[in-house]
């Protein structure tokens, strides 16, 4: 494979590639993470490579080794199905969004929220890939209606969904509160399938973050899936209901800012 096919693979510039492989200026671990898994890199062997980088003045670094495990399984996925009650889903947020979230916790810095957003926003590349997965989000009505910063970021939040849900390869579901018990049941979680394996649950809360291959999880997630998607709002339903959520944002806030509080393990996803 040349920097050309490279290039296209991922969604970068020739001169990113070039840059990379050159070793010109410093490289984030998420684009590091991206390219070894495009070269066909094994998980171990990444980790190994990763575990040689030197931290960057700019502190662009993914320093923790499962957000670089769910990077490296996005990248090589076939499709990426998810089930989003609480938060929209990582990879559809906004900077805005995203910065409220990740700075919700009163014990993280400026710095190192700038730094986490600057590496959502990075791995949100994968959307923008010649070749990206095909996804699939649930998204329950809650995690549209509950504010995440000012009503600007609320709205501009909805907008970007509105507008991701035109993608060819991007299928966005609305499970409105009528149906609330199905998509609250469980909770926030990512099905990976692959093209040389298995697929891969993704799951995490404030305690812990797991991957999983067990068959009869693979398979519960699976019928939990097909259940969401039963109820769930068609995708052109889906797209008008998140036009009028946007709508429902477009307002001046009155009084304080209504920021929602979140672990900072669970902004990762």
């Amino acid at each position: 494979m040349n920097g050309l096919d490279l290039a296209k693979r991922t969604g970068w510039s020739q001169s990113t590639v070039s840059r990379i492989e050159s070793g010109q200026g410093p490289v984030s671990e998420v684009s590091v993470t991206t390219y070894l898994a495009h070269c066909g890199v094994s998980a171990p062997d990444v980790t190994d490579v990763l575990a040689l980088a030197k931290e960057t003045e700019d502190g662009y670094l993914v320093r923790r080794k499962v957000l670089r495990t769910l990077i490296l399984h996005e990248t090589t996925a076939r499709s990426i199905r998810s089930a989003a009650p609480l938060i929209v889903p990582g990879l559809l947020q906004t900077e805005g969004y995203a910065r409220v979230m990740m700075g919700s916790a009163d014990s993280v810095d400026q710095a190192t929220v700038d730094s986490r957003v600057a590496v959502r926003m990075e791995r949100q590349s994968l959307l923008k890939r010649w070749n990206p997965p095909a996804f699939v989000y649930f998204i329950y009505e809650a995690a549209l209606r509950c504010p995440v910063g000012t009503n600007r970021v609320m709205n501009e939040q909805m907008l970007h969904l509105a507008f991701l849900a035109d993608r060819p390869q991007v299928t966005l579901r609305v499970v409105p509160f009528a149906d609330g018990a199905v998509a609250a049941a469980i909770g926030q979680f990512t099905l990976m399938d692959f093209a040389d394996h298995g697929p891969v649950l993704y799951s995490e809360n404030i305690f812990a973050s797991l991957f999983v291959e067990n068959p009869e999880d693979i398979q519960f997630a699976k019928g939990y899936l097909a259940e969401l998607d039963a109820v769930a709002l068609s995708a052109e339903e889906s797209r008008e209901f998140l036009v009028r959520c946007a709508g429902d944002y477009d307002r001046p806030d009155e009084g304080a800012l209504n920021v929602r509080r979140a672990h900072p393990s669970l902004a990762e996803e």
